[in-house]
């Protein structure tokens, strides 16, 4: 691998100038800006690495997929196949006063790259094709088929792939997939996650007046958000137990692989401390209590409330109408709709049948298991690189579409990337270091070319 490896250091300018070629070009998919020309510029740069590349109509007026497809160089019917999981889409800028640099003119300060989505997810773009350009300009080819999924939607929840997939989900398919990001964690360990929480979003909302009063009339007149408040005081306990009947139903055990695998994850315990600035967490969790908690157990997080006068000053007002907006994240087996149904049942069993809900976002939970072979390939090539075994751990506490991928069209999932937790990923700032970007691409080019030799 030496003859890769050496290409991809020696063309690194040219690599993270294409890189930045794509940073520059917004790609906002919650804001839907930037559109009219990210999925061209994406398809563009897959094509001039040798993808036969395509622009995919999304269901429901989305925003666009980008697919490429790059066969084996030598018999490519009998190759197995890969998949590369990316999205090209980026988090707003918001707020843009933090940034020192502009987020979409990307700028290299020593060996720090700063830009907008140049950590997530156009870095791990970049660092992949990087590996797949030394293929083909030092070997001649591929040893293995490759497909690259470049998705519009991630970072607004992917609420359109669920029906691409069900449209189109046979081209997609490979033998194996590799997730959108990875890399190291703070102790410069290469850090690996085979899963990802589900998530149900919804949006509640309840009207008391037909218009707001004054206040003094808050004496004989109902209040929207005091009935909307202790709508959401019936959720969820002081103990952080969720009180939706049969919330909890459906969640499998996790197996004793995930469990040791949790318990052997580094202390990361001070550093949210600091990070959070808060002195303890909630029930006095804290070791390998607090892991568990947080990588296996569900949640029920109210994310905005909303309603009356909040300018400056004060409006001596009786709002109308409040609002709230939640998120849930979920954990193997349970089901967004499912609990979406359970909330309903609830609300309405203790009297709330007039708060009106809805689904805002809905992404099922994913887990490969730590002991598939997939995983394991992963791995071992991932210490071959970085010189130290990865940390792994069974999910992530964060969500993303990996169920469509991992369970709808049966591939095993492990992650590989240019990820660090200095990289202030949907963050002002955003940024990778080279050497990040130099590791995650000498990664992907040691995995294609023993999955090539190896899988199956």
């Amino acid at each position: 691998m030496k003859d890769i490896y050496s290409h991809i250091e020696d063309h690194v300018d040219e690599s993270i100038e294409q890189l930045f070629e794509l940073v520059r070009q917004p790609s906002i998919s919650a804001q839907k800006l930037g559109f009219d020309k990210a999925p061209g510029l994406m398809k563009d740069i897959l094509e001039r690495n040798g993808f036969e590349a395509e622009i995919v109509q999304v269901p429901n007026n989305g925003l666009p997929t980008v697919y490429g497809y790059l066969p084996a160089a030598t018999n490519p019917e009998s190759a197995p196949t890969l998949l590369f999981y990316c999205h090209y889409d980026v988090q707003p800028v918001d707020p843009l006063d933090l940034w020192d640099t502009d987020p979409f003119e990307p700028t290299r300060v020593g060996e720090r790259l700063y830009g907008r989505g140049i950590s997530d997810d156009k870095g791990n773009i970049g660092a992949r094709l990087a590996a797949i350009r030394a293929f083909r300009d030092v070997r001649g080819g591929l040893p293995c088929n490759i497909k690259m999924f470049c998705e519009g939607e991630e970072e607004s929840g992917s609420i359109n792939l669920p029906d691409l997939i069900a449209e189109r989900g046979d081209d997609f398919r490979a033998d194996a997939c590799i997730w959108e990001g990875g890399g190291r964690n703070l102790n410069g360990d290469p850090f690996m996650y085979m899963g990802l929480k589900g998530v149900l979003g919804v949006g509640l909302s309840v009207r008391m007046l037909s218009g707001d009063a004054h206040s003094s009339y808050a004496a004989i007149l109902p209040s929207a958000p005091w009935r909307l408040l202790r709508a959401l005081a019936t959720i969820k306990d002081e103990d952080e137990r969720i009180l939706i009947n049969g919330f909890y139903d459906a969640i499998v055990e996790p197996s004793a692989e995930a469990v040791a695998a949790v318990e052997a994850l580094p202390d990361d315990a001070p550093e949210w401390l600091d990070t959070f600035g808060v002195k303890s967490f909630v029930n006095g969790l804290d070791g390998e209590d607090l892991r568990k908690q947080l990588t296996f157990q569900p949640t029920a997080n109210i994310t905005g409330l909303d309603s009356g006068y909040q300018a400056a000053g004060q409006k001596t007002v009786l709002p109308a109408l409040a609002k709230a907006k939640m998120d849930f994240r979920l954990v193997p087996e349970q089901r967004p709709r499912d609990i979406f149904d359970k909330l309903r049942k609830h609300l309405d069993k203790h009297g709330f049948e007039d708060v009106e809900i809805q689904i805002l976002g809905a992404v099922n939970p994913y887990r490969t298991s730590l002991d598939s072979p997939w995983v394991q390939l992963v791995a071992e090539t991932a210490e071959e690189i970085y010189g130290r075994k990865p940390v792994m751990t069974p999910n992530m506490a964060g969500t993303g579409p990996m169920f469509d991928f991992g369970e709808t069209l049966g591939m095993p999932i492990a992650t590989s990337g240019i990820d660090h937790p200095s990289h202030k990923i949907h963050a002002p700032n955003e940024n990778i270091t080279v050497e990040d970007f130099l590791l995650g691409a000498r990664h992907a080019a040691l995995i294609i070319d023993r999955f090539a030799s190896d899988w199956g």
